[in-house]
């Protein structure tokens, strides 16, 4: 037989075999290698066995003790409990199992609890102590059966690893095969730790990192373990970015541009506000971006309501003067039909013809040949859509600039084949998540930041509630008498079965007739057609309804100053990014807006999502909150930009790492552009690992 490498099929590590292997395969576990770097979620502190008796101080209990009798009864049906005495010195308590057990069955559920827990022995439990009335016991999560007091307990007395679970794989066997992984395979995991310079706690090579994350001597040991391993990772990873940056070719590109202001002067008259000076500064930019021989390639980020998208307008309005034509992608059809909406709106009387390129436009065959006839002979200015826009069937005529919005949401590959239908497009990246800046260069290293961080001057801040439906009904009518306007926002558009929410088209019949009976009600939703949609904003922004019942289509829309109520029903549905997109709709105009958050809080997380709201109307703390509560995976979408789950790495956590991480690669791939050092072989190999297909796709961010 083969001797076993990092890349051997984890089926033969000793006590796996095929079935296991395939419960490994659901933690993502194929390989060795990927055994190995099954890091621990957690870990449980059992350097030290409490007496018995102050074992209750804490919610989790470890002890040791002789062994008693044993008592089984049945707590309910289908449901039995046995209870075993431990004594030490200081006391005796109760140690508990539990066990499933049908009332027609003769098997003794507990026989093998009962031949280990013999009378006499010794036994080390982990578990949670319960002190009730008139009963104190400890709910056993593990335990080690030993001979004598004296016997050295192989789970006992250390930090031990809880490793994520699966169904079909236990603790035991998890460590069992983890133990014989590192045991055999650990000193030939990949290290580079000789040409990465030393940083803080990190001192340890990724071998020894490896080993101490799993079997640490302390939680601080752990922890240092941790950060060493996530340095290699870090390492690696700006090592594939600087590499990437080293080898893009940037050719000159083929657009010129002139301010001519024959468009951008009219467009700005028009506006019925002025900009703010972040707003100028970031106009400022892209245009000093657009004149550039090189072609621009620049990320906006800013807070709902901060003026992103007359930004974007201002851009695209340059490349139209000088004859060029504009794409904007969203990664929604509803936000998609949005953006056509507001631009259509904002350029009107300008003659700067815009269509909306989606599968639902494109799906009749006279419409699409009329779409697609419009932009490839130039007719079309402006064209926006979602991924149907990087179609091959799409063609342009002289695309020069690309307008990706609420980009995490925008799969590299997307965004790739959207940059490919222009030879040397300038392109703008727009998000209105704000994250910190280490997490930013980290993804969006190779970019030009822009950061829009000042709201138009006269907003006044919106005081949010969490209250019950009758009392922001009754406060949303307070405000309609005295002249105001209200969204209400819902889920759903249908009642649905599955779920129990309240829907959009039958609340707006039930509202209308009851708490709304003296005002005009409206309905949005995102079945509607472009034209209707348009239709029912534009009454509702010239007062023709009083209020608006919508679902979550608002989230980008036409400004309407007047309105001054924002009730959000089922808010604990939404996460922290859309009930703050949702609240940004109110707040426009110049009186006190009020957002109502209606919900049902069942969950710690939800409480703590409508608490953050109530709190903050500041975009750049909600979303750092929200980077907390969920962490960078899930919060940005890290693996749509084609980065690596990270085994150790934590974005948050180690931003001092990846600064420093980044700063050494760079100095490196300048001294080893191609990596053809005798030392740098093994990082080229964990690039070509990691990255091969992905490298190119690192540029567009």
């Amino acid at each position: 037989m083969k001797a076993m490498n990092l890349n051997s099929d984890v089926k033969y590590i000793k006590g796996i075999g095929p079935k296991r292997a395939l419960a490994f395969l659901k933690l993502g576990v194929k390989s060795a290698g990927d055994l190995l770097t099954l890091f621990p979620a957690q870990y449980q502190d059992r350097t030290q066995t409490a007496p018995i008796s102050e074992a209750y101080f804490t919610p989790h209990a470890c002890i040791s003790g002789k062994i008693g009798k044993s008592y089984e009864r049945k707590l309910s049906m289908g449901l039995s409990i046995l209870d075993v005495e431990i004594f030490d010195s200081s006391g005796m308590t109760y140690v508990r199992f539990f066990r499933k057990k049908s009332s027609y069955s003769k098997v003794d559920v507990f026989a093998s609890i009962k031949n280990s827990f013999a009378q006499n022995k010794f036994a080390y439990i982990f578990g949670d102590a319960k002190a009730e009335i008139g009963a104190r016991y400890i709910n056993v999560q593990d335990y080690e059966i030993t001979d004598s007091p004296d016997a050295k307990p192989e789970f006992f007395n250390k930090i031990i690893p809880v490793y994520p679970a699966t169904e079909g794989l236990s603790q035991k066997v998890i460590r069992a095969a983890v133990k014989s992984a590192v045991t055999s395979l650990a000193d030939i995991y990949y290290d580079i730790s000789d040409i990465i310079p030393q940083f803080e706690q990190c001192k340890i090579s990724a071998r020894e990192a490896l080993k101490k994350i799993h079997y640490p001597q302390s939680m601080q040991d752990a922890e240092n373990a941790r950060r060493a391993f996530a340095l290699q990772e870090f390492f690696v990873l700006e090592s594939a970015l600087a590499l990437s940056r080293a080898h893009i070719k940037k050719d000159p590109k083929k657009q010129k541009y002139e301010i001519k202001k024959t468009l951008l002067t009219p467009f700005k008259n028009n506006l019925t506000f002025e900009f703010t000076k972040a707003q100028k500064k970031a106009i400022n930019e892209i245009f000093t971006d657009m004149q550039n021989e090189l072609p621009a390639n620049r990320m906006i980020m800013g807070d709902v309501g901060s003026g992103k998208t007359v930004v974007a307008l201002s851009a695209i309005l340059l490349a139209a003067e000088n004859g060029y034509q504009s794409m904007i992608a969203a990664p929604t059809e509803i936000l998609a039909q949005q953006h056509y909406l507001t631009i259509s709106n904002m350029f009107e009387g300008l003659g700067v013809q815009t269509v909306l390129a989606t599968s639902s436009t494109l799906k009749k065959k006279s419409d699409r040949d009329k779409i697609l006839s419009s932009i490839i002979s130039g007719e079309t200015t402006v064209v926006v859509g979602t991924h149907s826009l990087i179609e091959d069937r799409i063609e342009f005529k002289n695309l020069a600039l690309v307008v990706v919005d609420e980009q995490h949401r925008f799969g590299v590959m997307q965004k790739s084949r959207a940059l490919a239908k222009a030879k040397t497009p300038d392109t703008l990246m727009m998000t209105a998540t704000p994250i910190p800046r280490a997490l930013a260069m980290t993804l969006y290293g190779e970019m030009d930041m822009t950061t829009i961080n000042e709201l138009p001057p006269g907003r006044i801040p919106i005081k949010t509630y969490i209250v019950s439906e009758s009392a922001a009904y009754a406060n949303a009518v307070k405000e309609l008498k005295s002249g105001g306007q209200a969204y209400i926002v819902f889920p759903l558009i249908d009642e649905s079965d599955k779920i129990e929410l309240k829907a959009a088209t039958v609340e707006a019949e039930k509202l209308s007739e009851s708490y709304f009976k003296n005002f005009k009600v409206g309905l949005l939703h995102g079945k509607m057609k472009p034209a209707e949609k348009n239709a029912v904003m534009k009454s509702f922004k010239n007062k023709e309804f009083d209020v608006l019942i919508a679902t979550t289509v608002i989230e980008v829309g036409i400004d309407v100053p007047n309105a001054t109520v924002m009730i959000i029903q089922h808010a604990d549905r939404f996460g922290l990014s859309a009930l703050h997109q949702l609240r940004g709709r109110i707040g426009r105009g110049k009186k006190q807006s009020y957002c109502y958050l209606v919900g049902s809080v069942k969950s710690e997380n939800a409480r703590k999502r409508l608490s953050i709201m109530a709190q903050t109307n500041n975009g750049f703390k909600i979303a750092q909150e929200d980077l907390q509560m969920r962490g960078p995976g899930e919060f940005m979408g890290t693996t749509q930009h084609g980065f690596p789950e990270f085994k150790a790495g934590d974005l948050i956590k180690d931003a001092d790492i990846i600064e420093f991480t980044k700063d050494c690669a760079r100095k490196l791939i300048e001294d080893d552009p191609k990596l053809e050092k005798s030392e740098n072989l093994t990082l080229k190999k964990l690039i070509a690992q990691k990255f091969a297909d992905k490298l190119k796709f690192i540029n567009v961010g």
